[in-house]
């Protein structure tokens, strides 16, 4: 194998330019755990710049003088290798002594390809104290097998997202003061549009909309479903995968029924349900579950899906209406885990539960806002004793007040005023 392909800093102490591209915001957080002798490991979607991150790391240690030597990269996306073998060449050929001798980083992408990678890995970690690793994934962690039992106090875990909006305006060095949102509408209108369809994908940004609609199809969702999901999980129909994720596409936020599902797909219940699992695990689709203070409760109850972002359901769904499209993007960038459906048909798109904090969340885009639109949130309020909800609106901008109890109706593209008001204490108004 011909490690130098994999780290040409070997030859002249540089990484290549066109590997490091632009530095995000979580740069920062992670090069702060470096020092650190746990285990750092970044997981997310296929082209979120994972492997970036890992490249403008590793320029930050050769600037810092750490010996190009003593920094091995090695990807698994493609090649597939054992990494006790991959190791010893690299012992024999370019470090000259034994692993454990020196301060060595050991950068490995894509690692959930390797077989029996958390074993591997612990053993490589408690022999070698002097060894950093770097590991990434196209997968949610949670749903390694046997990874935080085999791995439990070794690693940090960072999920690497696309960009978010503000990123986004950031990366097309569009500047926006945040605090006087009103004057820049017109822009921020026109930038949210090409946010949703880019779904925050750097390498999107400038695509035309053919060329958008193949890279989404072709670069991240059909790789996945037709060739990283069946290279970890045995499965027989990867093309149902795919239909499960159009049928998400053509309805965010429908309600999971698995019964229903086996009758129109006539595909029995377990094996669905096995496959949305796996989607999950693909960090696709975004579950949430019907909300109550006990959360076995919660689990047992009806469910919602979406897909993970807006461009997967602008690809696969191209005449989607910006109501559904905004509803499924305030979910993703919400981190939204509950919504709310009682008995008596009353229905709230978001409850947002975060550190004891309750803020029910709806998202109405639609020309006028009557009092329909904000009597389920008023119950809501008065019998869990909130003094607070939040309306996202399309135009609406104004507080709507019963009592005690008021709703901000805020405008979808203020987005700032929005988040600020997701993450304010209970009780504070921004």
């Amino acid at each position: 194998m011909e490690l130098h392909n994999f780290n040409p800093w070997w030859q002249d102490g540089k990484v290549p330019t066109e590997f490091i591209g632009e530095r995000r915001k979580i740069f920062d957080e992670v090069t702060q755990y470096l020092d650190q002798r746990q285990i750092l490991l970044f997981t997310g979607l296929r082209r979120v710049g994972k492997t970036t991150l890992m490249h403008q790391i590793i320029d930050t240690l050769l600037r810092k003088g750490v010996h190009p030597y003593h920094i091995f990269y090695f990807s698994f996306d493609e090649a597939r290798f054992n990494l006790e073998e991959l190791i010893e060449q690299y012992e024999i050929e370019i470090l000259k002594e034994d692993l454990s001798k020196e301060k060595v980083f050991l950068f490995l992408d894509e690692i959930q390809k390797m077989r029996d990678w958390p074993s591997k890995v612990k053993i490589l970690y408690d022999l070698n104290p002097k060894l950093k690793i770097v590991l990434t994934g196209s997968a949610q962690i949670a749903m390694w097998k046997g990874t935080r039992e085999s791995l439990a106090g070794r690693y940090f875990d960072f999920v690497i997202q696309p960009l978010n909006f503000e990123e986004y305006l950031g990366f097309r060095k569009v500047e926006i003061d945040t605090s006087r949102e009103k004057i820049f509408e017109k822009e921020l209108k026109r930038h949210m549009a090409g946010f949703l369809r880019t779904g925050g994908f750097i390498e999107a940004l400038d695509m035309d909309e053919r060329m958008l609609h193949k890279y989404i199809k072709e670069s991240l969702l059909e790789r996945v479903v037709f060739v990283d999901i069946p290279q970890t999980f045995p499965l027989d129909m990867p093309a149902l995968l795919l239909r499960l994720l159009t049928i998400t596409a053509s309805r965010p936020g429908f309600y999971l029924d698995y019964r229903n599902l086996s009758n129109d797909l006539k595909i029995d219940q377990r094996t669905i349900a096995n496959y949305i699992s796996y989607l999950e695990y693909a960090l696709f689709l975004q579950k949430l579950y019907n909300y109550s203070r006990n959360l076995l409760t919660s689990e047992k109850k009806v469910k919602k899906l979406y897909l993970s972002n807006t461009a997967f359901t602008l690809a696969l769904n191209p005449q989607a209406p910006l109501s559904i499209v905004l509803e499924q993007f305030f979910v993703n960038a919400l981190g939204a885990r509950f919504f709310l459906k009682t008995p008596q048909k009353e229905e709230i798109d978001i409850i947002h539960d975060r550190d004891a904090q309750r803020l029910p969340v709806e998202i109405k885009i639609k020309e006028q806002i009557g009092k329909e639109d904000t009597k389920t949130l008023f119950k809501f309020m008065e019998r869990q004793q909130l003094h607070r909800a939040l309306l996202i609106t399309l135009h609406t901008d104004t507080t709507i007040r019963k009592e005690q109890y008021a709703i901000e109706a805020i405008p979808y593209w203020r987005y700032w005023s929005i988040m600020q008001r997701v993450s304010a204490p209970p009780g504070r108004s921004c």
